[in-house]
């Protein structure tokens, strides 16, 4: 099986973390979250990214209950996952991004 290097761009990640929380909405507070990697010690493509938020005070934060996965299981966080990167994807290639040219 022919391994692909996962795309790295810091310019991308950052696009990506100027968006609302994909599961809360709240603006201004939003990391760039990556899908699992699929293995020990290995991170997504940062194609396969999604905003969600960061702890503040008083709050958790929407990435770290997803990575815990607090308040939902295994199977519904791999569902939103990848709901989510197909949704900021289509918000990248909508948007013009370069990452996504054809």
């Amino acid at each position: 099986m022919l391994k692909t290097k996962p795309v790295r761009s810091e310019s991308y990640r950052r696009w990506v973390a100027s968006h609302p929380c994909f599961a809360c909405g709240i603006e201004g507070w939003s990391q760039c979250a990556h899908a699992n990697g699929g293995g020990m010690g290995t991170k997504a493509s940062d194609l396969e990214t999604f905003p969600l938020c960061c702890a503040r005070p008083g709050n958790m934060g929407c990435h770290a209950k997803f990575d815990q996965c607090v308040g939902i299981g295994k199977f519904t966080r791999r569902v939103r996952t990848d709901q989510y990167v197909a949704r900021m994807q289509d918000l990248a290639r909508k948007a013009g991004r370069k990452e996504f040219a054809e």
